[in-house]
């Protein structure tokens, strides 16, 4: 496969980058392990932020207690809005790996670093889960039902609870496993490198990798066992968050459309997030040698795809409840579109679709380096507006157990607390990433030696072309 890399394609100069693979690995490795002021100045404010989100929590579970789940809107909110994020991310190395895309090695390993964040996932789930209402009504008043709404309903032993908790931590489980298998190459490599404590540690990381063709091989198979479990377990647990914590919430809410929306929303943000990561590191991080204009130029394709997927979700969604006229559905669309929650969703579809839609459409931004990234931005604004209506909304509908959505609820705005919250523990995430990227080489060595080897610049005519080798 050849690639015009010259001016008379509309091409950047530096659409592709050409790293030396003999010095790539230490220089990689050496980044990992010297500290840098930015980094050090990043670290020290996302942990006063987290600092402040656990602040909130407190703050809220001494006032409010875990009794009613109504005061903890804002704290599903932002929960949701980190588990989009996180769990959708490790499966765009899965992904990418799976279609042999050239382009995606340097992102690769940001993907799935955000495994990481798993654990923070399943730390916050807990306090969800003891504020979730019963499957059973305790006290049945007038027509109220019996046994509210809900996936399990009539399921196992332990249901909702044990089973939603066995789905979020399988599935951290499952990015921790993809994140050592592919890391482990790395880790043995700056095993060699690396002193005291670092030393030990990536010793035990590594294990017994020697690189041999065996072992290659077996990485290669479990890693891509391992991303097929981890597609499935992803759509379940979202299917999880977004029935039991949003639609059983509300009163006669019957949606089809919602958890598959709920799920594009996901994939949306996930690689907004990986394509704004990657041009920090590309402006800032002194990455600019490893990272081109191509995985910016690709992956905006994608992004854009995404956000009509999620436009057509939305209008699927809004069109059956519009044309079916029940009071219930009435209800629900002026309760989150269009009254309580309606300046919210302005804010959603306007920063999710109308403005990255516009961004993407324009090649002579979309090829350049900041332009997915500008659009990832507003992206992610929309996806968190997206999550303070539905689930600050399903949070504050009223008693679970009424047959349907009688009245428009009022809208429920935050409090101080509220705002420690969100803030605190997106921050919090922010905080465990750049720990764990002072551990992890936060891009992959291995997969960005292998595309040194299968490249290279050559003449042709009146132009310079990229020859790639397609070794599979």
């Amino acid at each position: 496969m050849a690639e015009h890399a010259h001016h008379h394609q509309p091409y950047p100069d530096d659409m592709w980058v050409f790293p030396r693979r003999e010095t790539a690995a230490q220089d990689l490795v050496s980044r990992t392990i010297a500290p840098i002021s930015r980094y050090r100045i990043a670290l020290i404010i996302t942990g006063v932020l987290l600092a402040l989100g656990v602040v909130g929590f407190i703050a809220r579970a001494a006032t409010d207690g875990f009794d009613d789940h109504a005061p903890w809107g804002y704290y599903m909110a932002v929960f949701s809005f980190l588990f989009m994020i996180t769990g959708a991310a490790p499966l765009v190395a899965v992904g990418f790996r799976f279609t042999k895309s050239h382009w995606r090695r340097p992102l690769s390993r940001i993907s799935e670093l955000f495994a990481v964040l798993g654990v923070l996932n399943v730390l916050m789930f807990i306090p969800l889960l003891m504020v979730l209402p019963p499957l059973k009504n305790p006290e049945v008043v007038g027509h109220q039902l019996e046994i509210r709404r809900s996936i399990w309903f009539g399921g196992p032993i332990g249901s909702p609870y044990w089973w939603d908790m066995l789905g979020v931590v399988g599935l951290a489980v499952l990015g921790m496993a993809i994140l050592w298998l592919s890391a482990m190459p790395d880790l043995a490599g700056a095993k060699l490198t690396a002193t005291g404590f670092r030393r030990k540690l990536y010793g035990l990381l590594a294990g017994r990798w020697y690189g041999s063709k065996r072992q290659w091989n077996i990485q290669k198979a479990g890693l891509a066992m391992l991303g097929a479990f981890y597609f499935m377990f992803l759509l379940f647990v979202q299917f999880i968050v977004a029935s039991e914590f949003g639609m059983a919430l509300v009163p006669g809410w019957k949606d089809s459309i919602f958890p598959p929306l709920y799920t594009i929303v996901s994939f949306q943000s996930s690689l907004a997030t990986i394509l704004l990561v990657l041009f920090i590191l590309r402006k800032w991080g002194g990455y600019e040698q490893y990272i081109g204009v191509s995985p910016f130029w690709s992956a905006s394709k994608i992004l854009f795809a995404l956000t009509m997927l999620w436009t057509y979700h939305l209008w699927a969604f809004f069109i059956t409840f519009w044309y079916g006229r029940l009071q219930v559905e009435q209800n629900i669309l002026k309760y989150f579109l269009f009254e309580s929650y309606g300046w919210v969703f302005f804010v959603n579809v306007v920063f999710s679709f109308f403005t990255p839609f516009f961004i993407l459409l324009w090649n002579p931004v979309r090829k350049k380096a900041w332009g997915a990234p500008l659009a990832a931005c507003f992206i992610l604004v929309g996806t968190l507006a997206f999550n303070i209506r539905i689930f600050v909304g399903a949070f504050n509908a009223g008693h679970t157990f009424d047959h349907f959505l009688e009245t428009v609820p009022p809208p429920a705005w935050p409090d101080l607390w509220d705002i420690f919250m969100v803030g605190g523990f997106i921050g919090g995430a922010v905080f465990i990433y750049l720990l764990a990227a002072r551990v992890f080489p936060i891009l992959s060595v291995w997969e960005i030696k292998e595309g040194a080897l299968y490249q290279k610049m050559e003449n042709f005519m009146h132009g310079r072309y990229m020859v790639l080798a397609k070794p599979e």
